[in-house]
């Protein structure tokens, strides 16, 4: 990766993060979660409007929408193990959150924006701007850190480190950022949905982390399936073309 575009990504971190710093500004004149919707639709714009140097596959809806439910479905799981990792370096408790808390725009920006720009962000600019100067797996951590790094509260950076690793492994196995987007949208929704910790619309932990698995592999094998598809109609196309020139 050149050190022009190693260059630009961290030009667009750091532009990213100021904009969601100044939310913060906003927050006594419209409201706190007026305020995130704004800063979060703002950092949205921001990273769509740069899209990275390399060229992207068509977005895989059937696959994404089984990425999503995998992320909605191994929420209590997740939250299960935040909590054991949490308390195991000495976390305070922290109260729970209900679940339907926040107001509507609230939930547009953490279950539409926060997965779109997060993940074109620190899975799809980033990664690729670490990989070649650190390697591939501390370019995961390096970009689940910064990832983290924002969301302040111990218990939030904890929680967005631990998903980002794996939302990280799952692009550098995919190279499919809408499987990311979808994976992070489904916890998102969630956190949303059941409460934290999850208390209603909820699996087991066990339970959970086999669904989300078994998800997961659906996921990527519709994928695998789609992309070989398109693979052997490539293929029977140029050789027709071939034949016929």
């Amino acid at each position: 990766m050149s050190t022009e575009v190693g260059f630009s990504a961290s030009i667009l971190l750091l532009a990213s993060w100021s904009l969601l710093a100044s939310g913060g500004l906003l927050s006594d004149r419209i409201g706190r979660d007026a305020a995130v919707l704004v800063s979060f639709a703002a950092v949205t714009a921001l990273v769509v409007a740069t899209p990275p140097r390399s060229s992207t596959s068509p977005i895989r809806l059937r696959a994404a929408a089984a990425a999503f439910a995998a992320g909605f479905a191994s929420y209590p799981a997740w939250a299960a193990l935040i909590v054991a990792g949490g308390l195991a370096v000495g976390l305070a408790p922290r109260p729970g959150t209900p679940p339907g808390a926040g107001s509507p725009a609230l939930w547009i920006a953490v279950l539409v924006l926060a997965p779109v720009f997060e993940e074109l962000l620190y899975r799809e600019r980033l990664i690729p701007a670490l990989r070649e100067r650190i390697g591939a797996p501390l370019a995961v951590v390096a970009t689940s850190a910064l990832f983290a790094l924002p969301h302040l509260e111990p218990w939030n950076v904890l929680g967005t480190f631990l998903v980002g690793l794996m939302l990280g492994a799952v692009y550098l196995g995919t190279a499919a950022i809408e499987l990311c987007i979808a994976l992070h949208a489904g916890l998102n929704l969630g956190c949303v949905a059941c409460g934290v910790p999850p208390v209603r619309l909820a699996l087991s932990p066990s339970a959970s982390a086999l669904a989300g698995t078994l998800l997961l592999a659906a996921s990527l094998v519709i994928l695998h399936t789609g992309s070989a598809h398109r693979l052997g109609r490539a293929r029977t196309s140029r050789s027709l073309e071939a034949a016929g020139g």
